[in-house]
């Protein structure tokens, strides 16, 4: 059963916006990056050979899946940076899987 709360809305999708700047090919994802959309990262990374920048700063929650695929893409491509935002919860995952360990964070978008 699904109790509808009145006011929270929350993100259904996952939206990429690519772009290509002079220092790397820059993708900032809006919505959460699950096992629900997982695949519509992977797919948007899969042709790409770096370097890449993914701004993160406008997902709302980032899965253990979400987690996994940018690592993966991490392995994969070299010079691949993620920019964590503000969001206190994309940060704490990133802290409590170790991901931040492994992956290059940024502050900001911009090197």
């Amino acid at each position: 059963m699904t109790l509808p709360l009145p006011g929270v809305t929350a993100p259904v999708e996952l939206t990429i916006r690519a772009a290509r700047q002079a220092d790397a090919i820059h993708l900032a994802l809006v919505g959460d990056l699950d096992a629900a959309t997982v695949h519509v990262f992977e797919a948007a990374v899969a042709p790409l050979a770096g370097p890449v920048v993914v701004d993160l700063s406008g997902v709302a929650f980032l899965s253990c899946a979400g987690v996994r695929a940018l690592l993966d893409a991490h392995e994969r491509i070299p010079s691949f940076a993620v920019v964590p935002g503000p969001a206190h919860a994309v940060r704490r995952c990133l802290a409590v899987t170790g991901a931040d360990e492994i992956l290059c964070v940024r502050e900001a978008v911009a090197a």
